[in-house]
């Protein structure tokens, strides 16, 4: 298992559009992907689940990923995170 934190730049957080990034790049990984943010999880493959959390920018989420390509499905979250 890998975790990783990260602080989001984007204003409305994980808004529509990069939840909607996030989930479709998370569904073509077999590692299971938690994201936690103000006490609140979600599945990382449910884009409904990211955007109940309600970030905003500023708030740090944490990444747990678990399974056999967590280091590709990683390397995904930092791709959508970073842009």
């Amino acid at each position: 298992m890998i975790e990783r934190s990260f602080i989001l730049k984007d204003e409305m957080g994980l808004h529509a559009r990069p939840a909607a990034l996030l989930m479709m790049k998370m569904l073509k990984v077999r590692s299971d992907v938690m994201i936690s943010c103000n006490g609140n999880t979600a599945d990382a493959k449910d884009v409904m689940s990211i955007m109940a959390m309600n970030t905003v920018a500023g708030d740090e989420v944490v990444f747990c990923i678990d399974g056999p390509d967590e280091e590709e499905a990683m390397k995904a979250v930092e791709s959508v995170l970073a842009g």
